[in-house]
């Protein structure tokens, strides 16, 4: 699956706003390699043209007469899969709303400008640009309703099913006993043996770095990792400002740990989440002994994500160092490659998900093509993987 295709991607543009269907029209004429191929005011209209046009890709807004973008986009899933950019308010209905479409199976979500200045647009250009690209790359059979059942990989582990927000899961990772074994004492898989990679050091810290695809993944992954948790987990997901704190809640009713948007000086602890509030960067400090979250604007490399997978495992590159496990999944670009490679030459270990299960296989691919994956396993099977690697070291 490639990530920039070679021909003029075909486009449609759903909104109910004239202003913001002649806006996105404008913004993707810029592009040689992006071809609009029509509007539609509402979510019925969008529909029947999808059926006519065929495009590669959709903008869909939420909020439409008639039918609206949620609506639309479920029935599109049901008979033509198509990948479609959800367009949503920065506003907590916006972003409950946005997270529901990429249940439904939207690709990825781009932020309405809040008003028609000149760095709000420059933003959206950019940013809607480089997702229509990668989203024409996308495999149309790996989209679709996403579901709430989470499949670990651990043989025989179902994760909960439509979890009461706010209530934490039973802890059943983990066959049987639903808790970790001991340390030193590997979990029960299958098909592990010495072929299997694992971390010659104890691990302190476990990053996880996602962008297109990513909320659906961390929906997989996420909720297998068991209650007693050892370490504390990282999660940097590319997204758009305002929307990280809807997501984080969203995971805290499916995973038997904690989940929450890291906060500035907090001391991170074993058995918690901290999702990457988006547009700052998550960098972590040790003090005293402590890993302790650096949240701000600063970052050491030029970036343009907000949080950077790269400034995350930087950071841990010098705070952590041996003790990091890396894992990258879905998303297009390189973005966590750079960070990867410091990792890895302090001996830490890193995890990249398989070809076969990603949504856009651009920054798995970049540290596979780099040769800084020591183990490359499909989404459903990296929660178990992860679960391997923090209890039983090579």
């Amino acid at each position: 699956m490639s990530e920039r295709p070679n021909t003029s991607v075909g486009v449609l543009i759903v909104d109910d706003s004239p202003f913001m269907r002649l806006t996105l029209q404008k913004i993707l004429n810029q592009s040689p390699n992006i071809k609009v191929l029509d509007t539609a005011r509402d979510g019925r209209e969008g529909v029947l043209k999808i059926q006519s046009l065929r495009p590669q890709v959709v903008t869909m807004d939420v909020e439409m007469p008639v039918m609206d973008g949620l609506q639309a986009l479920d029935e599109v899933m049901r008979w033509q899969p198509t990948p479609i950019i959800i367009l949503s308010s920065v506003t907590t209905e916006g972003a409950q709303a946005t997270l529901k479409a990429l249940d439904l199976g939207a690709v990825d979500v781009v932020a309405k400008p809040t008003g028609t200045q000149g760095n709000d647009l420059q933003a959206l250009s950019r940013d809607l640009i480089e997702k229509v690209l990668a989203a024409a790359g996308v495999n149309p059979s790996r989209l679709g309703r996403k579901g709430l059942t989470i499949s670990s990989g651990v043989s025989g582990y179902k994760g909960p099913v439509n979890q009461t927000p706010g209530r934490k899961a039973e802890s059943s990772a983990i066959p049987q006993a639903g808790i970790l074994p001991a340390r030193g004492q590997a979990p029960r898989s299958v098909g592990m043996g010495k072929s299997f990679s694992l971390p010659k050091h104890g691990v302190e810290i476990v990053a996880i770095g996602t962008s297109t695809g990513g909320p659906s993944a961390l929906q997989t992954v996420l909720p297998s990792l068991p209650a007693n948790f050892p370490v504390p987990v990282l999660v940097a997901q590319h997204m758009p400002a305002g929307f990280t704190g809807p997501l984080a809640q969203r995971l805290n009713g499916l995973c038997p740990l904690n989940v929450r948007e890291g906060i500035h000086g907090e001391v991170l602890k074993a058995g918690t989440i901290y999702v990457a509030p988006a547009g700052k960067q998550m960098q972590v400090q040790r003090k005293s002994g402590q890993l302790v979250l650096n949240i701000g604007d600063e970052a050491p490399i030029p970036t343009l994500y907000h949080p950077s997978v790269d400034v995350m495992l930087l950071s841990l590159a010098k705070s952590v160092g041996k003790g990091t496990l890396g894992v990258i999944m879905t998303g297009m670009g390189n973005d966590g490659t750079k960070g990867m490679k410091e990792v890895k030459a302090l001996e830490g270990f890193s995890i990249a998900e398989s070809e076969e299960t990603c949504v856009v296989y651009g920054m798995p691919r970049s540290v596979v093509e780099a040769g800084l994956a020591d183990r490359i396993v499909p989404l459903g099977e990296i929660g178990r993987t992860i679960v391997e690697c923090v209890m039983k070291r090579g």
